[in-house]
């Protein structure tokens, strides 16, 4: 009888070791983050050797699909020629205030991101934000950075997020990346996300 309560006993210490470890494997996978899809080298003519995936509907070729669009924001025609996720005839076009977003995989190993713009009859200024949606519904807002671009499509800067991703609730689960435009109309094309930590 002491022997198959041992039995028991032991049998009740595995299954909760067992359970444990999937709860901690479970959370770990929620704080870093899921596959997100293939990825490439594809900004490496601008010695950027950092592999990215592709954001869906990140070229706009099926219009705003998954986008989300505000103010002076447009699908336009025309596309960058650097055909980066493949040929394609459409792009985002954004006015001074106007602004698109999209959600994308998130997680401590997704750090970057990085597109291809041009400014519109002159410069314009391009802001990115970083909105964090937690568990709990709790949002972070933070800076992704700006920059200018100029006339002509050229690849922006490598905007990390990887402070964002620190700085976000615990237990978040997805993340909105708001594009904008504060000054200038800016076209916006091919949108990728460098899924491990920023080697450049």
């Amino acid at each position: 009888m002491r022997r198959f309560t041992l039995l028991l006993v032991l049998v009740g210490v595995l299954s909760l070791a067992a359970t444990a470890g999937t709860a901690r494997a479970g959370l770990i996978t929620s704080l870093v983050g899921g596959s997100c899809g293939s990825t490439s080298q594809v900004f490496a003519p601008w010695a950027d050797p950092s592999d990215y995936y592709f954001a869906s509907n990140g070229g706009f070729e099926n219009g705003a699909a998954g986008w989300s669009l505000g103010g002076a924001a447009a699908i336009a025609p025309g596309s960058d020629p650097f055909d980066l996720a493949g040929a394609g005839s459409r792009s985002l076009e954004l006015g001074t205030g106007g602004s698109a977003s999209i959600n994308v995989c998130y997680g401590l190993t997704y750090p970057a991101i990085r597109f291809v713009a041009a400014g519109v009859d002159g410069p314009a200024v391009v802001h990115v934000h970083v909105i964090a949606h937690s568990v709990l519904g709790v949002l972070s807002v933070l800076d992704g950075g700006t920059f200018t671009v100029d006339p002509g499509w050229n690849a922006t800067p490598k905007l990390s997020t990887l402070l964002s991703a620190l700085a976000a609730p615990l237990g978040t689960k997805s993340m909105t990346l708001v594009i904008s435009v504060d000054s200038g109309t800016a076209e916006i094309d091919d949108l990728f996300v460098d899924p491990w930590v920023s080697r450049v």
